[in-house]
């Protein structure tokens, strides 16, 4: 897809994005109607009604353009899609926990285009354009490539999905342990791409995820500088490590033992 006809998408998903955060601020009571779509996986009528409103805006522009939702499925065009998470982070909604995001991604011919990833509870977003850098609120932001490995944070989520994983897991966590100050897990794939890429932490390692959940914080991660592995297990789950530039191979040496 040509570059103004990309601008245009990226400057409507800023849009959309914002309006969807406000739809969720005055929607938090949503919280409550929740259901089970598997073991650990929730969904609640806020994440339905928000991604409705967030395809409806799309479509009302772009009629002509796929999409991959997590709640409503694939249609249209796979190479020129927007993929959508509408609350990443269900959990943290659910329990009224502020790291809550709302992620909107675009992929084309060449691959994933750009990335918006809205936090409402806190005001942010972080947003990048394919070639363009990556951004917090407006401003350039980049991965932290100058602190020794040993005083940074590393975000590691044990699989809460695959808990026949867990053993083999925690055995990773122990070896990433050597190596940085402290771990934190925010309940957010995309916002856990977007701390790496603005600094905050230099590692994020998580199994089992799906493509809505990390589209949007990968195309933001690379444009900050970063690298990223995904590792797909089936059709249905990628495994995700992702660091600064510098981390990047002391961080594999774990994945990969």
């Amino acid at each position: 897809m040509d570059k103004e006809a990309l601008k245009a998408r990226f400057e409507e998903a800023k849009r959309i994005a914002d309006k969807a955060s406000r739809f969720l601020l005055s929607h938090e009571n949503l919280r409550s109607e929740i259901s089970s779509k598997a073991e650990n996986d929730y969904v609640t009528s806020a994440d339905k009604e928000c991604e409705r409103l967030i395809i409806s805006s799309i479509q009302s522009v772009f009629p002509e353009d796929g999409i991959y939702g997590e709640e409503t499925g694939e249609s249209g065009s796979h190479d020129c899609r927007w993929i959508i998470d509408p609350i990443d982070g269900t959990v943290d909604f659910m329990a009224s926990f502020p790291n809550y995001t709302i992620s909107i991604a675009f992929q084309d011919e060449e691959g994933l285009a750009f990335g918006v990833v809205s936090v409402p509870r806190q005001n942010e977003v972080f947003s990048a354009l394919r070639g363009e850098g990556a951004f917090l609120n407006g401003k350039p932001i980049k991965t932290d490539e100058r602190t020794p490995l040993g005083k940074t944070l590393a975000i590691l989520v044990p699989p809460h999905r695959h808990h026949e994983l867990l053993h083999g897991y925690i055995e990773k966590m122990e070896k990433f342990y050597y190596f940085v100050s402290d771990m934190r897990s925010i309940g957010s794939a995309a916002l856990s791409l977007c701390y790496v890429a603005s600094g905050r932490c230099t590692v994020y390692y998580e199994l089992g995820l799906h493509l809505y959940d990390i589209a949007a914080g990968v195309v933001i991660l690379k444009e900050a500088g970063g690298k990223v592995s995904l590792s797909k297990k089936n059709e249905e789950w990628i495994d995700v490590a992702a660091s600064s530039h510098s981390a990047y191979g002391k961080m594999m040496e774990v994945v990969d033992d």
